[in-house]
């Protein structure tokens, strides 16, 4: 299994992505998640999250 290393303001802006998915009644998935990731990094792009695949 392949690890990615997520930097801790990464992490709390998924964290908080993924709650409000969950509030709204959806289930978490891959897409979410991806959706997720390609919002932060384009409001980051000096320190982009790894992309999984």
């Amino acid at each position: 299994m392949e690890q990615s290393q997520f930097s801790q303001q990464a992490l709390e802006y998924l964290t908080r992505c993924l709650r409000h998915a969950v509030s709204n009644g959806q289930y978490l998935t891959a897409e979410i998640l991806e959706q997720a990731i390609a919002e932060y990094n384009a409001e980051h792009p000096q320190t982009p999250a790894p992309l999984l695949h």
